[in-house]
């Protein structure tokens, strides 16, 4: 049974771990961290942001692995002086939410194809005083040909559950040459990174690497994939609404046709 309210020792206990993560970390940071686990356990009451019911699961497994991503964000936005991250398939805003409390200074977008987790998102936002983030309520297949986010992001991270394939062709579309992908996976993916390898030829990206991230106390074994976007994406990616999960590059699936250079 889901905790009823937040208990001392666990708030102890996340807090630590939290500025073990992040050392730098200031009070405020660290209270909206808190806060967003349990706006996060009591939002999904009434709207399903997550499977985990448990409050300290929820701080576990979200805030701490969200956390290990920052060093990782850091890194690729580098000398960017106006650096924008897109969070595809956002959910109850894993990780963009922690991750913009983490980097106040800068701007998130959060997407996301449910309308009423984006609603439930924006409230936590609001609640929680995190006014670096918007949100964007579209399938990613769609606002990839927008030209408004298209090529237009230094850093895009996805928790999804999709593919490696399937996210490099949703995902490399919204970043700009030179930018990143930030894929957090499971510890067994040495398929979906042959695959993923035959995609990003096709999609203009180069997989960089892919380690275990250290522990932190989330309890959980996750690969981190880093991607970088070499080329120009091909205009005709990502295919239609669907595909790219469907039927992933790289595992069989013809390429489709497109002009060069993505003109």
């Amino acid at each position: 049974m889901a905790e009823a309210s937040p208990d001392p020792q666990t708030d102890a206990e996340l807090i630590a771990a939290c500025r073990q993560t992040l050392p730098n970390l200031d009070d405020r940071q660290v209270e909206r961290l808190i806060g967003f686990r349990d706006a996060m356990f009591e939002t999904n009451q009434r709207v399903n942001l997550t499977a985990i019911r448990d409050r300290s699961e929820i701080g576990r497994r979200h805030v701490l692995e969200s956390l290990r991503l920052v060093s990782a964000l850091d890194r690729a936005i580098g000398l960017d002086r106006q650096p924008e991250v897109l969070d595809l398939g956002t959910g109850g805003g894993i990780p963009g939410l922690i991750l913009a409390i983490a980097r106040p200074d800068i701007p998130f977008v959060l997407l996301d194809a449910t309308g009423k987790k984006l609603t439930a998102v924006s409230a936590m936002a609001q609640t929680l005083g995190v006014d670096n983030v918007t949100t964007l309520h579209s399938r990613a297949e769609d606002a990839a040909h927008d030209l408004a986010w298209r090529s237009r992001f230094t850093v895009v991270t996805a928790r999804a559950v999709s593919s490696l394939s399937a996210l490099l062709e949703l995902g490399l579309p919204f970043l700009k040459l030179q930018g990143t992908l930030i894929l957090p996976k499971g510890p067994d993916i040495e398929k979906e990174l042959r695959d993923a390898a035959t995609a990003a030829t096709i999609l203009g990206g180069n997989i960089a690497t892919s380690e275990l991230l250290p522990h932190n106390g989330s309890h959980t074994e996750t690969t981190l994939v880093i991607v970088e976007k070499r080329r120009t994406t091909p205009s005709a990616y990502p295919r239609r609404s669907g595909l790219p999960s469907k039927q992933p590059l790289g595992s069989g699936t013809p390429a489709a046709k497109v002009p060069e250079a993505g003109h």
